[in-house]
């Protein structure tokens, strides 16, 4: 057995004290008749003996009551129930900047690796979602095609570096392209919900993106944008052997590069566009947008889980409580008018 909000259970603590609080106050209460009554027998004394073990039968009805419906608001849980749902899921293409001012750590430990611990994130919380990934600078390529395997999609996504692509720059329009063409239907043969989010610092931007934006939206393809590092910027490091050996420069200072918005913005038009690195990692702003996106329902599939079983608790908790009313109501012996 298990419980669905087994917090509810230290609820039931709370009953012993009660208990313990009403037997202290009508043992008090009976002793205070005897005391005033001298021992002798009155017709208010077996009145009030009568109500005292009325409230006993109350209390125990209200005891028990109480408990089950405290066990019941805990959800207990046993055995198995077979069960159905649909799966509403999406197709997202993750294209990731790999160019070399990704390298810059402007954001810790830099812009790309921050970039990847986010889509990481963003792929372990969307496992209803088949998901790729394309990388590109100046030139782009399917890293990783579609798939709902997460361990696999993790494997390609540790791989990527600045060393696939030996091609220098950030063509995003050769990004979309390729992303557009990582798309495939499902077995079925019909079509999924698509969409692409390009994850970027936004600089050294080619021609032919307003031409793949177009493509992809009169084929139904949703764009997002994420953008990685800081106004202020940070030199972008020269690596050799693992280490950073020199920054690069020009007119013999160091090239500073900043987080470019604009592009990354136009790309991703009324879908949003978030920031990676600065307060948090965006992953949460990026998991609400992909949501209210149009998803593909799929088949129903059946699970086994367990089974509901507070509706007994709850019943019988209710019955005990009406029972107690019940007796408040009627079961108080009334004074008996004396005779004139």
């Amino acid at each position: 057995m298990s419980f669905r909000t087994p917090e509810a259970l230290w609820l039931l603590l709370l009953i012993p004290a009660a208990v313990a609080l009403y037997v202290y106050a009508a043992q008090r209460r009976q002793e205070a008749l005897r005391l005033f009554f001298g021992g002798r027998d009155a017709p208010e004394l077996d009145r009030a003996t009568q109500i005292a073990r009325v409230r006993r039968w109350q209390a125990a009805l209200l005891t028990v009551g109480l408990t089950l419906l405290i066990g019941a608001a805990a959800g207990p849980r046993y055995g198995t129930a077979l069960r159905e749902a649909q799966q509403e899921s999406l197709d997202l293409v993750v294209a990731l900047d790999v160019s070399a001012s990704m390298r810059a750590e402007d954001v810790a430990p830099d812009r790309l690796q921050r970039a990847k611990l986010a889509i990481a994130r963003l792929a372990e919380q969307r496992r209803s979602d088949r998901m790729g990934l394309v990388v590109f600078a100046g030139d782009a390529f399917v890293q990783c095609p579609l798939t709902s395997d997460r361990a696999a999609f993790r494997l390609f996504l540790d791989a990527a570096g600045p060393d696939l692509i030996p091609t220098p720059g950030t063509d995003f329009g050769r990004a979309l392209t390729v992303a557009g063409e990582a798309f495939a239907d499902d077995e079925s043969g019909l079509p999924r919900s698509r969409a692409i989010l390009v994850v970027s610092d936004g600089e050294d931007h080619e021609g032919g993106l307003d031409s793949a934006i177009d493509a992809l939206h009169d084929d139904g393809v949703a764009l997002l944008s994420a953008g990685v590092g800081t106004d202020a910027g940070g030199p972008i490091p020269i690596y050799r052997g693992g280490q950073i050996v020199e920054y690069k420069m020009s007119a013999g200072e160091r090239v500073i590069t900043t987080l470019e918005e604009g592009v990354l913005r136009e790309i991703a038009g009324r879908s949003g566009f978030v920031r990676i690195g600065t307060q948090d990692d965006g992953v949460a702003a990026l998991s609400d947008q992909l949501d209210r996106l149009e998803r593909t329902v799929g088949a129903t599939e059946q699970f086994e889980a367990y089974a509901e079983r507070f509706q007994w608790p709850l019943a019988l908790g209710l019955l005990f409580l009406f029972a107690e009313r019940l007796l408040a109501l009627r079961g108080t012996p009334t004074r008996v008018p004396e005779p004139a």
